[in-house]
């Protein structure tokens, strides 16, 4: 048993070990444990019917991510291509849409190559994966 000073608590040490334990364990869950994250760049353009064609040709020019910056301020209609060359900074899954974040978060994707042509509800992407911490 428990005391303190010559009182007895009513509860044994082996429940206070399982409490310790929960709490970690439910705290660890609130705050979110380590989580994958990508830091990944895009080319943007809007949904036609050459749209996929026009990415194929752009992706056969690119073969180093200076040019792939290049082409995302000459060509991407997403705000991000024009300022920073595309860069869309550190996400984490979710952030983005489903169609983006299953191609980026998908270990068969290779980082620091050219992906896609890739359609979402906003047009069709080319991206760049410059890192990516998967986490299982």
């Amino acid at each position: 048993d428990i005391k303190i000073g010559d009182t007895p608590l009513p509860f044994s040490p082996a429940s206070v070990v399982i409490m310790i334990i929960s709490i970690i364990m439910l705290l660890r869950n609130l705050l979110g444990g380590p989580k994958s994250s990508a830091v990944a760049s895009h080319i943007l353009v809007d949904d036609t019917e050459d749209a996929k064609a026009k990415l194929t040709a752009i992706k056969k020019e690119i073969n180093d991510f200076t040019k792939f910056k290049g082409a995302a301020q000459r060509y991407s209609k997403c705000p991000s291509g024009k300022a920073s060359g595309g860069s869309l900074g550190k996400f984490t899954p979710g952030m983005m849409v489903p169609a983006f974040d299953k191609v980026v978060f998908d270990k068969e994707s290779k980082v620091g190559q050219v992906i896609g042509p890739i359609r979402t509800n906003f047009g069709y992407h080319l991206i760049w994966i410059e890192e990516r911490n998967l986490v299982e």
